[in-house]
């Protein structure tokens, strides 16, 4: 395991990592199986079910550029109907790095005002991420920015080794601050998810 510690400058942002997400409906985890390979080794793929909805999914694949063929395979492989399936850049990433995937991956995916951009992506990187990875059992912090117009174009991932991490008293802490409530005032469009890995 290593620590990681990576932020990415709004004008300079590179391709460090790619995100794909394919939300979908229906397919159960096992299924996911005839997906089989998808890009090169560096490729890392999962499955998340949403906690409390049986037929809520989600693919998760880092580290693959091709989002069409993801998309394309996901459907025609997992016999999915329909599905969303966005594409992002990571921004920042805090934490441990880990072998083996958390059990729980919690997602806050929105979108936020155009002129508040450098003052969210100044809280998140200098307060927020820092903070939540300091409470036991958030293992890793992400954040990432969808591909062209996509919206929500803000995703950002917490791998947790304990379900209720931020409902604990140190995550309670953590996340009450003054520039917390302001700036989650200000989220459009959010969904936000708690998610169990299947695969």
């Amino acid at each position: 395991m290593q620590s990681s510690d990576r932020s990415i400058g709004a004008k300079s942002l590179q391709i460090v990592n790619r995100l794909t997400a394919v939300w979908y409906r229906g397919a159960s985890a096992p299924g996911l199986q005839r997906l089989g390979p998808v890009g090169s080794s560096e490729t890392v793929v999962h499955c998340y079910r949403v906690d409390g909805d049986a037929e809520e999914n989600m693919l998760w694949i880092e580290g693959f550029n091709d989002s069409h063929y993801v998309f394309e395979r996901a459907k025609d492989e997992l016999l999915l109907s329909s599905a969303e399936i966005f594409t992002f850049e990571l921004a920042r990433d805090v934490g441990i790095i880990s072998a083996s995937p958390t059990p729980w991956l919690y997602i806050v995916h929105t979108d936020i005002p155009p002129d508040i951009v450098d003052d969210y992506n100044s809280w998140y990187d200098k307060e927020h991420l820092p903070r939540l990875v300091g409470v036991p059992g958030v293992e890793r912090a992400r954040r990432y920015i969808a591909d062209g117009g996509i919206s929500p174009r803000y995703l950002t991932a917490y791998n947790l080794s304990i379900k209720d991490a931020f409902e604990s008293p140190a995550g309670l802490y953590a996340r009450k601050t003054a520039w917390t409530e302001k700036m989650r005032s200000l989220f459009k469009n959010t969904r936000r998810k708690m998610c169990v890995l299947q695969t």
